[in-house]
Protein backbone atom coordinates (compact mmCIF):
# COMPACT_ATOMS: atom_id res chain seq x y z
CA UNK A 1 0.00 0.00 0.00
CA UNK A 2 1.48 3.25 -0.90
CA UNK A 3 1.42 6.31 1.74
CA UNK A 4 0.85 9.28 -1.18
CA UNK A 5 0.13 9.34 -4.36
CA UNK A 6 3.51 9.70 -5.77
CA UNK A 7 4.56 6.42 -5.68
CA UNK A 8 3.51 3.15 -7.00
CA UNK A 9 2.96 0.14 -5.31
CA UNK A 10 6.32 -2.11 -5.48
CA UNK A 11 7.95 1.66 -3.80
CA UNK A 12 9.62 2.97 -6.80
CA UNK A 13 9.62 6.56 -7.80
CA UNK A 14 8.17 6.62 -11.36
CA UNK A 15 9.60 9.89 -11.95
CA UNK A 16 13.42 8.93 -10.93
CA UNK A 17 15.93 7.11 -13.34
CA UNK A 18 17.44 3.87 -11.49
CA UNK A 19 20.98 6.27 -12.94
CA UNK A 20 20.22 8.52 -10.12
CA UNK A 21 19.64 6.19 -7.32
CA UNK A 22 23.06 6.45 -5.30
CA UNK A 23 22.48 2.79 -4.40
CA UNK A 24 23.33 1.59 -7.70
CA UNK A 25 26.87 1.50 -9.08
CA UNK A 26 27.81 1.12 -12.53
CA UNK A 27 30.44 -1.11 -13.56
CA UNK A 28 32.20 0.09 -16.76
CA UNK A 29 32.14 -1.43 -20.36
CA UNK A 30 34.99 -4.12 -21.18
CA UNK A 31 35.46 -1.11 -24.02
CA UNK A 32 35.65 1.39 -21.59
CA UNK A 33 37.90 -0.38 -19.12
CA UNK A 34 40.31 -1.22 -21.92
CA UNK A 35 40.42 2.81 -22.74
CA UNK A 36 41.10 3.46 -18.89
CA UNK A 37 43.93 0.94 -18.98
CA UNK A 38 45.53 2.51 -21.96
CA UNK A 39 45.25 6.05 -20.30
CA UNK A 40 46.86 4.80 -17.25
CA UNK A 41 49.42 3.19 -19.16
CA UNK A 42 50.62 6.04 -21.09
CA UNK A 43 50.21 8.34 -18.16
CA UNK A 44 52.78 6.16 -16.48
CA UNK A 45 55.24 6.57 -19.14
CA UNK A 46 54.93 10.02 -19.60
CA UNK A 47 55.92 10.38 -15.77
CA UNK A 48 58.89 7.57 -16.03
CA UNK A 49 59.69 10.08 -19.58
CA UNK A 50 59.94 13.23 -17.16
CA UNK A 51 61.80 11.65 -14.31
CA UNK A 52 64.23 9.73 -16.33
CA UNK A 53 65.26 11.68 -19.63
CA UNK A 54 66.50 9.80 -22.35
CA UNK A 55 70.75 9.78 -22.55
CA UNK A 56 72.98 9.00 -25.51
CA UNK A 57 74.30 5.29 -25.96
CA UNK A 58 77.52 7.02 -24.37
CA UNK A 59 77.57 9.51 -22.60
CA UNK A 60 80.94 10.67 -22.06
CA UNK A 61 81.66 13.66 -19.47
CA UNK A 62 83.55 17.16 -20.78
CA UNK A 63 87.34 15.95 -19.79
CA UNK A 64 86.91 12.68 -21.08
CA UNK A 65 85.97 13.96 -24.47
CA UNK A 66 88.72 16.43 -24.44
CA UNK A 67 91.09 13.66 -23.47
CA UNK A 68 90.04 11.63 -26.01
CA UNK A 69 90.72 14.41 -28.72
CA UNK A 70 93.58 15.01 -27.53
CA UNK A 71 94.58 11.72 -28.41
CA UNK A 72 92.97 10.76 -31.17
CA UNK A 73 93.62 14.64 -32.90
CA UNK A 74 97.63 14.12 -32.84
CA UNK A 75 97.07 10.40 -34.82
CA UNK A 76 94.93 11.92 -37.50
CA UNK A 77 97.27 14.65 -38.43
CA UNK A 78 99.88 13.10 -38.75
CA UNK A 79 98.63 9.90 -40.74
CA UNK A 80 97.26 12.28 -42.97
CA UNK A 81 98.34 15.44 -43.43
CA UNK A 82 102.50 14.26 -42.99
CA UNK A 83 104.49 12.14 -44.98
CA UNK A 84 106.59 9.34 -43.38
CA UNK A 85 109.71 11.12 -42.97
CA UNK A 86 107.99 13.55 -41.41
CA UNK A 87 105.82 11.46 -39.11
CA UNK A 88 109.27 9.78 -38.36
CA UNK A 89 110.50 13.04 -37.21
CA UNK A 90 107.59 13.88 -35.18
CA UNK A 91 107.99 10.43 -33.40
CA UNK A 92 111.35 10.70 -33.00
CA UNK A 93 111.75 14.44 -31.23
CA UNK A 94 108.39 14.17 -29.18
CA UNK A 95 108.81 10.04 -27.59
CA UNK A 96 111.02 9.11 -25.15
CA UNK A 97 114.16 7.05 -26.36
CA UNK A 98 116.03 6.13 -22.66
CA UNK A 99 119.28 6.12 -24.26
CA UNK A 100 119.10 9.45 -24.54
CA UNK A 101 119.43 10.02 -21.36
CA UNK A 102 122.24 7.77 -20.81
CA UNK A 103 124.10 7.38 -24.18
CA UNK A 104 123.75 10.32 -25.92
CA UNK A 105 122.01 13.57 -24.39
CA UNK A 106 119.82 15.16 -26.92
CA UNK A 107 118.83 18.68 -25.82
CA UNK A 108 115.33 19.79 -25.94
CA UNK A 109 113.99 16.71 -27.00
CA UNK A 110 114.92 14.76 -24.09
CA UNK A 111 113.59 17.44 -21.76
CA UNK A 112 110.05 17.54 -23.26
CA UNK A 113 109.42 14.13 -24.74
CA UNK A 114 108.14 13.24 -21.36
CA UNK A 115 105.49 15.71 -21.53
CA UNK A 116 104.27 14.88 -25.26
CA UNK A 117 104.89 11.12 -26.00
CA UNK A 118 101.81 10.25 -24.50
CA UNK A 119 99.46 11.67 -27.00
CA UNK A 120 101.29 9.79 -30.18
CA UNK A 121 100.83 6.55 -31.20
CA UNK A 122 102.27 3.84 -33.48
CA UNK A 123 99.17 2.22 -35.47
CA UNK A 124 95.52 2.62 -35.39
CA UNK A 125 95.11 -0.79 -33.27
CA UNK A 126 97.42 1.08 -30.71
CA UNK A 127 94.83 4.16 -30.73
CA UNK A 128 92.09 2.35 -30.82
CA UNK A 129 92.82 0.45 -27.76
CA UNK A 130 93.77 3.58 -25.51
CA UNK A 131 91.03 5.43 -26.62
CA UNK A 132 88.40 2.57 -25.65
CA UNK A 133 89.67 1.91 -22.68
CA UNK A 134 89.11 5.75 -21.69
CA UNK A 135 85.51 5.71 -23.38
CA UNK A 136 85.14 2.59 -21.05
CA UNK A 137 85.65 4.16 -17.72
CA UNK A 138 86.16 7.60 -18.39
CA UNK A 139 82.78 8.93 -17.33
CA UNK A 140 82.30 6.85 -14.32
CA UNK A 141 85.81 7.68 -13.28
CA UNK A 142 85.73 11.49 -14.00
CA UNK A 143 82.33 11.99 -12.07
CA UNK A 144 83.90 10.03 -9.00
CA UNK A 145 87.16 12.08 -9.22
CA UNK A 146 86.01 15.28 -10.61
CA UNK A 147 87.72 16.12 -14.24
CA UNK A 148 90.73 18.01 -13.79
CA UNK A 149 91.99 15.43 -11.14
CA UNK A 150 91.03 12.71 -13.86
CA UNK A 151 92.91 14.61 -16.39
CA UNK A 152 96.46 15.15 -13.47
CA UNK A 153 96.29 11.91 -12.81
CA UNK A 154 96.24 10.53 -16.10
CA UNK A 155 99.35 13.15 -16.77
CA UNK A 156 101.12 12.24 -13.75
CA UNK A 157 100.81 8.72 -14.62
CA UNK A 158 101.85 8.63 -17.86
CA UNK A 159 105.30 10.41 -16.44
CA UNK A 160 105.75 8.02 -13.60
CA UNK A 161 105.09 4.90 -16.49
CA UNK A 162 107.99 6.37 -18.68
CA UNK A 163 110.32 6.71 -15.45
CA UNK A 164 109.36 3.13 -14.66
CA UNK A 165 110.29 2.35 -18.37
CA UNK A 166 113.40 4.15 -17.37
CA UNK A 167 114.68 2.13 -14.60
CA UNK A 168 114.13 -1.19 -16.31
CA UNK A 169 115.96 -0.19 -19.56
CA UNK A 170 117.90 3.19 -19.04
CA UNK A 171 120.29 2.53 -22.27
CA UNK A 172 117.47 1.47 -24.86
CA UNK A 173 117.34 3.35 -27.97
CA UNK A 174 114.23 2.26 -29.10
CA UNK A 175 111.42 5.19 -28.66
CA UNK A 176 108.30 4.69 -26.57
CA UNK A 177 105.06 6.55 -26.96
CA UNK A 178 101.40 6.21 -26.71
CA UNK A 179 99.19 6.82 -23.59
CA UNK A 180 99.27 3.25 -22.30
CA UNK A 181 100.94 4.45 -19.08
CA UNK A 182 98.15 6.91 -18.12
CA UNK A 183 95.57 4.64 -18.97
CA UNK A 184 97.10 1.80 -16.90
CA UNK A 185 97.22 4.53 -14.22
CA UNK A 186 93.68 5.31 -14.29
CA UNK A 187 92.67 1.66 -14.75
CA UNK A 188 94.04 0.95 -11.05
CA UNK A 189 92.04 4.14 -10.06
CA UNK A 190 89.18 2.32 -11.66
CA UNK A 191 89.83 -0.77 -9.13
CA UNK A 192 90.28 1.48 -6.72
CA UNK A 193 86.84 3.39 -7.11
CA UNK A 194 85.23 -0.52 -7.38
CA UNK A 195 86.80 -1.44 -4.04
CA UNK A 196 85.51 1.65 -2.34
CA UNK A 197 81.81 1.79 -3.30
CA UNK A 198 81.37 -1.93 -2.73
CA UNK A 199 81.54 -3.04 -5.95
CA UNK A 200 84.95 -5.26 -6.68
CA UNK A 201 84.64 -8.77 -5.50
CA UNK A 202 87.43 -9.03 -2.60
CA UNK A 203 88.50 -12.31 -1.03
CA UNK A 204 91.49 -12.44 1.51
CA UNK A 205 93.94 -10.62 -0.50
CA UNK A 206 91.64 -7.67 -1.87
CA UNK A 207 92.32 -6.39 -5.05
CA UNK A 208 96.31 -7.36 -5.32
CA UNK A 209 95.08 -10.86 -7.31
CA UNK A 210 93.88 -8.51 -10.00
CA UNK A 211 96.69 -6.44 -9.81
CA UNK A 212 99.07 -9.20 -10.26
CA UNK A 213 96.99 -10.63 -12.95
CA UNK A 214 97.25 -7.21 -14.54
CA UNK A 215 101.30 -6.75 -14.49
CA UNK A 216 101.53 -10.59 -15.93
CA UNK A 217 99.31 -9.52 -18.97
CA UNK A 218 101.55 -6.71 -19.61
CA UNK A 219 104.70 -8.69 -18.97
CA UNK A 220 103.54 -11.12 -21.67
CA UNK A 221 102.16 -8.79 -24.12
CA UNK A 222 106.27 -7.36 -24.01
CA UNK A 223 107.19 -10.59 -24.22
CA UNK A 224 104.93 -11.50 -27.50
CA UNK A 225 104.68 -8.04 -29.12
CA UNK A 226 101.08 -6.29 -29.43
CA UNK A 227 98.67 -8.24 -31.96
CA UNK A 228 99.88 -6.59 -35.16
CA UNK A 229 103.34 -6.83 -34.37
CA UNK A 230 104.63 -4.08 -32.26
CA UNK A 231 106.47 -3.77 -29.85
CA UNK A 232 104.93 -3.25 -26.21
CA UNK A 233 107.08 -0.99 -23.46
CA UNK A 234 105.44 -3.34 -20.68
CA UNK A 235 107.61 -1.98 -18.08
CA UNK A 236 105.61 1.63 -19.16
CA UNK A 237 102.23 -0.01 -18.37
CA UNK A 238 103.47 -1.82 -15.39
CA UNK A 239 104.38 1.58 -14.40
CA UNK A 240 101.67 3.26 -14.28
CA UNK A 241 99.42 0.71 -12.89
CA UNK A 242 101.75 0.17 -9.81
CA UNK A 243 101.19 4.63 -9.27
CA UNK A 244 98.01 4.04 -10.05
CA UNK A 245 96.94 1.58 -7.51
CA UNK A 246 99.66 3.05 -4.68
CA UNK A 247 98.75 7.23 -5.01
CA UNK A 248 95.19 7.48 -6.08
CA UNK A 249 94.02 7.50 -2.76
CA UNK A 250 97.13 9.95 -1.58
CA UNK A 251 96.37 11.89 -4.85
CA UNK A 252 92.50 12.27 -3.59
CA UNK A 253 93.36 13.62 -0.52
CA UNK A 254 96.07 15.92 -1.24
CA UNK A 255 94.06 17.27 -4.51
Amino acid sequence: MSTNGTHNGNGHDPDRNDDDNDNVIRIPSLAERDKMRREAEEQARKEYRAANPSEPMINLRPITKYLLLALLVPHLIIEFLLSPPQQYWVIEHFGVIPSAYTVEFTGWQAIISPLTYMFLHASWLHIGMNAAMLVAFGAGLERWMGGIRMFAFFYISSIAAIIFHFIIAPTSPYVVIGASGGISGLFAAVMIMLQSQGRMPLGKYGIWPFAAFWVLISFVFGLTGAPDGSNVAWAAHVGGFLFGLLFIKPFLKRF
